[in-house]
């Protein structure tokens, strides 16, 4: 009996002492997380103030002095010029040409030279072909027809120069004819026609050489 109560009394002083023991622990203080934020940007600077327009100076305008017009009178009379009598001018002989010579010779030439030589040159072999036209030498047609117009050149009243060249050969015939300038409806019947004529040989120096003829001929409407 005795024993049970000293247990008993034992177990009630041991809770009293736990009891008070826990009344008087410190109490531990929890952790407390502190986290730090970034500072926010600073705000924009102001927009800076408009320009001001320049105020430009008024410009007075300049007043130009009105210049009195004059009038021109014409004169009633016309001054007359003292006018001087043309005076005599002295008459220049004029060359006359020699027997046998050519057009567009010089003056103190051979008989029988030709255009373009020196004065007291030595007279050589005539070249086997030449150049001209038929307005610088006459050649004599001896046969063959004549240019004409073409009925479908007349219904189109055409007109103006045709320019051939031909090769006019030692025997006087007509060949290789070309169109240098042409026309309309005119450039066929053309060559065909000097093609058929015949000429007598030119001769140079006495002796018959070929000519590289440029005939010009001229086409105009029957009136």
């Amino acid at each position: 009996m005795l024993v049970s109560i000293l247990l008993h009394g034992a177990a009630i002083a041991l809770a009293v002492v736990f009891t008070y023991v826990r009344a008087h622990m410190p109490k531990q203080e929890q952790a407390v997380e502190v986290v730090f934020r970034p500072s926010p940007p600073p705000p924009p600077p102001p927009p800076p103030p408009a320009a001001r327009n320049p105020k430009t100076p008024r410009q007075t305008p300049k007043i130009i002095p009105k210049t009195p017009t004059q009038n021109l009178v014409q004169p009633k009379e016309v001054p007359k010029l003292d006018e001087k009598p043309p005076e005599d001018l002295p008459d220049i002989p004029e060359d006359e040409g020699v027997e046998g010579g050519v057009e567009g010779g010089v003056v103190g030439g051979v008989a029988g030279g030709v255009v373009g030589g020196q004065i007291g040159g030595v007279m050589g072999p005539a070249p086997k072909r030449i150049e001209a036209e038929n307005a610088v030498i006459k050649m004599i047609q001896l046969s063959g027809p004549k240019v004409d117009y073409t009925p479908q050149a007349l219904e189109k009243e055409v007109q103006g120069t045709l320019v051939v060249k031909c090769l006019i050969g030692v025997d006087g015939s007509v060949r290789n004819c070309r169109v240098v300038q042409g026309l309309p409806f005119l450039d066929r019947s053309t060559i065909a026609t000097l093609q058929q004529q015949r000429y007598k040989p030119y001769l140079l120096n006495g002796q018959p050489v070929e000519v590289d003829l440029t005939f010009r001929i001229r086409f105009d409407l029957p009136q």
